[in-house]
């Protein structure tokens, strides 16, 4: 026996599930297909999150091999697998979370993948990648108008950027009827709402300075990520260690670069954290961000709510998680 498309067993095994945000939204989930490119801490977490969800198929794209130092971190990893492909390594783990989610691996570089490759895909989303690659990836996704989403956590951080192209969902809000008796459950009012998103590369180059005093009470790791980026895209690579002191004294032409004029807006100790740390993977950091991305796909593909516009940083130094629109 199935319901809509989903089979008795599931309709039991993802109950909470279908009663939360229904069986429409449970099937276009049960029927999605996502592309995780670039195995991390964070993507361990997203994966464990939207496996147990129930999406249709993960596509696990990653060409290096796992280091002794990823076993701190990546809980699907043991001691057998360093030397082994990432994405191959951590797909045992993943089906048998949920055997009914198909696994697949790839072990080839993203940086070689055909562009027609990116097209099929329901959700695409690139971790800890070159910001050229984002830019490519985004484009391509923009060109089908289908969601692409790029994350990282290091050290102390996090953060999601989200381009939804344009999304339509359903909003709900609750009222309680006049004179409403006992037991009577409350008006349910649905609004289909649209979303409009601009592209990785267009947030990038945005001006900051049309924000006016709003800058001032914007996310301090805001301007780090942006920086950082920026730097990249100049450099080819993210700062390394040599280069800290470098790009402290280039700091106030970065953030002018973006329409930030007031450079105490960035302290040089944030800064020089976030470079210091930068390929350092912490677990709680991964957990919070990669829950928060998780949960953002699956609102995405059940059609509920309104997701992240468009990004999300999240610091664990003072335990904030800010949303900006830039």
């Amino acid at each position: 026996m199935s319901t809509g498309g989903i089979t008795q067993d599931e309709a039991e095994i993802y109950d909470r599930q279908i009663r939360l945000w229904g069986l429409d939204a449970q099937q276009r989930i049960r029927n999605a297909h996502v592309l995780v490119a670039g195995i991390r801490a964070l993507t361990d977490e997203v994966c464990k999150n939207i496996a147990l969800a129930g999406v249709g198929s993960i596509t696990l794209l990653d060409h290096s091999t796992v280091q002794e130092e990823d076993l701190g971190s990546q809980f699907f990893l043991d001691a057998s697998d360093v030397g082994r492909n990432r994405a191959e390594a951590s797909a045992t783990a993943i089906q048998n979370l949920n055997p009914r989610v198909q696994v697949i691996v790839d072990q080839e570089d993203i940086a070689s993948k055909p562009d027609s490759f990116f097209d099929t895909f329901d959700i695409v989303c690139l971790f800890h990648k070159q910001i050229d690659i984002l830019t490519r990836v985004n484009e391509l996704r923009r060109k089908v108008g289908k969601p692409f989403y790029a994350a990282d956590a290091f050290g102390w951080f996090g953060y999601i950027f989200c381009d939804l192209v344009e999304h339509t969902y359903i909003e709900e809000r609750k009222s309680e009827p006049a004179g409403k008796k006992a037991h009577e459950e409350p008006r349910v009012q649905r609004t289909t709402c649209v979303e409009k998103y601009i592209s990785f590369s267009q947030s990038i180059q945005a001006d900051w300075s049309t924000r006016g005093k709003k800058v001032k009470r914007m996310s301090p790791l805001s301007f780090v990520i942006h920086v950082l980026l920026k730097f990249q895209e100049k450099h080819g690579h993210l700062p390394t260690g040599q280069e800290v002191e470098e790009l402290i004294e280039q700091k106030a032409s970065y953030l002018e670069s973006m329409g930030v004029q007031d450079a105490n807006l960035l302290s040089d100790e944030l800064l020089r954290n976030a470079i210091d740390l930068l390929d350092t993977e912490m677990a709680p950091v991964a957990a919070i961000v990669g829950g928060v991305l998780a949960q953002e796909m699956i609102k995405v593909l059940s059609a509920k709510e309104l997701p992240i516009q468009n990004w999300f940083y999240y610091s664990a130094l003072d335990g904030t998680g800010m949303i900006h629109q830039i």
